[in-house]
């Protein structure tokens, strides 16, 4: 079950593939910063660090005219993502543009890859079953801005308060 209030701070352990994608799946779309992903190898510990923008908070505005223009604003939380029992990280594709959009999880033949829409791909592979925990913190000087037009949507752009 995925557990989390608006505006609280929340971390969730993870020991099942399914479990994961179910976390994930609230990630779909969302940046990710991969400038800020780590892997220490002593420790076997990687993490990755996305941008969710919250649609559930009432913070949210939403402001236009349907069908023409909408601009929405929402408040976003920071979430770590960290997997322990890392082996090695193989990353596919990185286009150095330090900000990617995830898209999704699979499992790979030793372990996980994660995929984004700007063919990026991060292998992590694993020495043994999952375990992962997902934090997620809500920032309180970022938001993240979607503008629709003629029913075409783009973002988020993140920018700070």
């Amino acid at each position: 079950m995925l557990s989390g209030e608006v505006g609280v701070s929340t971390v969730d352990h993870i020991s099942t593939f399914e479990e994961l994608g179910d976390f994930l799946t609230k990630l779909h779309d969302c940046p990710f910063d991969f400038e800020r992903t780590s892997f220490d190898k002593v420790s076997e510990i990687w993490s990755g660090i996305f941008l969710r923008p919250l649609w559930e908070d009432a913070r949210a505005e939403h402001r236009g005219l349907p069908l023409l223009y909408f601009r929405t604003r929402l408040p976003v939380a920071e979430v770590t993502l960290t997997v322990a029992r890392v082996l090695s990280v193989e990353v596919i594709e990185d286009q150095g543009i330090g900000l990617y959009t995830f898209n999704e999880i699979e499992r790979a033949p030793s372990g996980l890859r994660l995929l984004f829409n700007q063919a990026m791909q991060i292998n992590l592979q694993l020495s043994g079953p999952i375990e992962a925990t997902y934090e997620e913190q809500p920032l309180h000087d970022r938001w993240a801005v979607y503008r629709q037009f003629m029913l075409v949507q783009s973002g988020p752009e993140i920018e700070k308060a």
